[in-house]
């Protein structure tokens, strides 16, 4: 069983930036799997060693985008990205010496989901007319 079923409805329409989702919310599902198994708390640390890798390189992409495309809000999108990375940063310090795996699997999903259903929305419009995608 999935903890996060992808969909159409969660798609932009930006092929790399929909695969790069894809693939967060796998990492997710996976770490969701070792919890499920009982190993949580050992797969914390590397759950949040490849998330934190992965969206650094998700986000240059997305950025990259939104500047190419001449996103009007760019710089909003640049700061909740920003703040992702501090918040995660502190919360998965607090985390990991908890050993609080459910807590983080949370977090992890409403984070990534709302971003991408609400905040990533905003800007796909956009990049898409940008770049010229249908």
């Amino acid at each position: 069983m999935l903890y996060i079923v992808w969909s159409k409805e969660n798609e932009l329409g930006i092929p790399i930036v929909d695969e790069q989702h894809r693939g967060i919310v796998s990492t997710i599902n996976s770490f969701y799997y070792f919890i499920q198994q009982g190993h949580g708390a050992e797969a914390l640390s590397p759950t949040l060693n490849i998330l934190g890798q992965y969206t650094k390189l998700h986000f240059r992409a997305e950025e990259a985008l939104m500047e190419r495309a001449k996103y009007a809000a760019v710089e909003e999108h640049l700061a909740l990205h920003k703040e992702l990375v501090k918040k995660m940063t502190i919360l998965a310090r607090d985390l990991i010496s908890r050993e609080d795996a459910n807590s983080l699997l949370q977090l992890l999903k409403d984070w990534w989901m709302g971003h991408i259903n609400l905040e990533d929305r905003k800007y796909a419009f956009q990049v898409k007319n940008g770049l010229g995608m249908k």
